[in-house]
């Protein structure tokens, strides 16, 4: 897994409102596509995810600025079995 995260907030300010979400199948067997916008109370964050070998792993990115985000989701729609090490 690789995660880098950066982020600053408004303190005392705990603001979340979905403004916009879309869900896409790809022609690739069991990935998935996500996109998000919406409200928060970040004043600048930044947010990459690669996982592998768990549940619903893939790459996510996020961007926020003056309290608006964006977030992009390629990932696996399975779930990661540990005792047989395989996708379930």
């Amino acid at each position: 897994m690789i995660n880098l995260n950066f982020g600053l907030r408004f303190p005392n300010y705990n603001r979340f409102r979905n403004i916009w979400c879309q869900h896409y199948s790809t022609p690739f067997q069991f990935k998935f596509l996500e996109m998000q916008i919406y409200a928060s109370a970040d004043i600048v964050s930044f947010e990459v995810d690669y996982t592998k070998k768990q549940d619903h792993a893939g790459l996510h990115f996020s961007v926020g600025f003056l309290g608006y985000n964006f977030d992009f989701n390629f990932y696996d729609s399975r779930h990661w079995d540990n005792e047989n090490n395989c996708w379930h």
